[in-house]
């Protein structure tokens, strides 16, 4: 019996420890219980997101926010501008009367945006775009052209209350435009050669055009977000040039532009799509020789991601070419963007 008792007291103290360490005991703890009760901690607040709300990206309009982001677009397209017409016979150019002939265009773009302070930030952009006259007499009257341009600016933002938010841009561009445009120029030597014909000489400078222009861009944003699925943004800049000419579009003038965009997430979760319709209209201030032009744009976006956004927007522009040309055209645009916060 003596040798019994202290056998017995170990054996109850081993399965006391054991009791103690199991998994069961560990999660009838207080501190166990309080744990697996806590909430998931709530994801990490966008930089374009307001009032629950993430706003989509588009080429026609600018937004007021504040972010880290990555982006890049693709376009092609087509239209028809008005050029000169074509005669089977000497002079074979009628400059006294139009016609609409078709034409095809292309356009890629990169932007950075990096966010340096809390409602501040800088970007860079690229963009270049081309048009090539198609169809019989275009490559002549419509001819070809193409524009590279750089962009740098800053951005600055300013929340107004959890719906509304406005912000300032402001943007220097520089870009060299080339055109090649054939009926123009044979129209002015046989102009020249017509009307002086001892001092006819050939004139190229109308045939092919080069302008660089640099561009100054101010602009005022905002956005506001009356539900998590909804939200709107307007803002108008004011273009001023510092150096332009003939066959540039960017003389003193103004834009004004408004969006309005659908998620449809937080109304059907096995839904990861968005929609937008954006308009957008520039025109010339004072006796600016700016042409008016419009562009309303419809997009789809892939809204599955926080981070990303992913869609394709269809415009229909009414504008003036590089070479002062009327213009209609449609474009495809392919648009990627990547968000860090």
């Amino acid at each position: 019996m003596g040798r019994l008792v202290p056998k017995l007291a170990g054996f109850l103290a081993l399965a006391a420890l054991a009791l103690s360490s199991s998994p069961v005991a560990a999660q009838d703890t207080p501190a166990a219980t309080s744990a697996a009760a806590a909430p998931a901690p709530p994801p990490e607040k966008m930089g374009r997101e307001l009032n629950g709300h993430l706003f989509l990206p588009s080429h026609i309009i600018d937004d007021p926010f504040s972010y880290t982001a990555f982006g890049t677009f693709f376009g092609i397209g087509s239209g028809n501008a008005l050029g000169p017409t074509l005669l089977p016979e000497p002079p074979f150019i009628d400059v006294n009367s139009e016609k609409w002939y078709g034409y095809t265009g292309l356009g890629l773009g990169m932007l950075l945006n990096v966010r340096i302070l809390e409602y501040l930030s800088l970007r860079a952009g690229f963009i270049t775009t081309a048009y090539l006259g198609t169809g019989s007499g275009a490559a002549l009257t419509i001819g070809t052209s193409a524009r590279i341009t750089g962009d740098v600016g800053v951005k600055g933002s300013l929340p107004l209350g959890d719906d509304f938010r406005i912000g300032a841009t402001v943007d220097a561009s520089y870009g060299p435009t080339f055109a090649l445009l054939l009926a123009n120029g044979i129209a002015t030597i046989l102009d020249q050669c017509r009307n002086d014909p001892p001092n006819c000489r050939l004139d190229d400078s109308q045939t092919f055009q080069q302008q660089d222009t640099v561009t100054w861009t101010v602009g005022l944003n905002a956005a506001w977000a009356p539900t998590r699925y909804l939200g709107v943004i307007g803002n108008a800049q004011f273009i001023a040039p510092t150096k332009t000419g003939q066959n540039s579009i960017a003389t003193n003038g103004a834009t004004f532009a408004a969006m309005v965009d659908f998620d449809a997430m937080p109304l059907v979760k096995w839904l990861p799509l968005g929609a937008s319709v954006a308009y957008q209209l520039t025109t010339g201030l004072g006796g600016s020789k700016v042409p008016t032009a419009q562009e309303a744009g419809f997009g789809f976006y892939y809204t599955g991601r926080r981070d990303l956004a992913l869609g394709l927007e269809i415009d229909w522009k009414w504008s003036t070419l590089e070479t002062q040309q009327t213009s209609t055209a449609t474009l495809a645009w392919l648009n990627l963007r990547y968000y860090w916060n």
